[in-house]
């Protein structure tokens, strides 16, 4: 299983404006990439993402930045994960697309590894919040 780079630098990237923010200062999105040594223009679309979903507010012009919407103890990892994430589940249940196709909570249920493990997952990213994520971040 594979966290995508969009989940990860949407992390790394929500973790810095939290700190940041905290200080009662908008973070630019340069400062940032800067930082995380993230392209401006990947960053804006996770950015956009995160900011249609109430994550983060922004405000345009000179004086302008992002920061937090929500405090982060009230957004989970599995929210940030769906919002940043195309996939359905945490773990595929296979990585052949033919038996992707056919694999359904029906299908495999609870005797198949793959939904155990997705399960288990998503229990572990629901549980954690962006708060518990940035106290961890520098053993991430």
């Amino acid at each position: 299983m594979k966290i995508s780079t969009k989940v990860r630098y949407g992390l790394r990237a929500l973790a810095y404006i939290a700190e940041k923010s905290g200080e009662g200062k908008l973070v630019r999105i340069k400062e940032i990439a800067d930082d995380q040594n993230i392209s401006v223009q990947y960053l804006e679309q996770i950015l956009f993402k995160l900011k249609n979903e109430n994550i983060i507010e922004g405000k345009r012009g000179p004086n302008g930045g992002y920061r937090l919407a929500q405090e982060p103890d009230k957004i989970t990892l599995h929210q940030l994960y769906k919002i940043l994430d195309e996939e359905d589940k945490v773990i595929d249940c296979n990585e052949s697309e033919e038996h992707k196709a056919t694999c359904s909570e029906q299908t495999c249920g609870t005797t198949c590894i793959w939904s155990k493990l997705d399960s288990a997952m998503t229990k572990i990213l629901k549980e954690t919040t962006l708060n518990e994520f940035i106290k961890n971040k520098d053993m991430i």
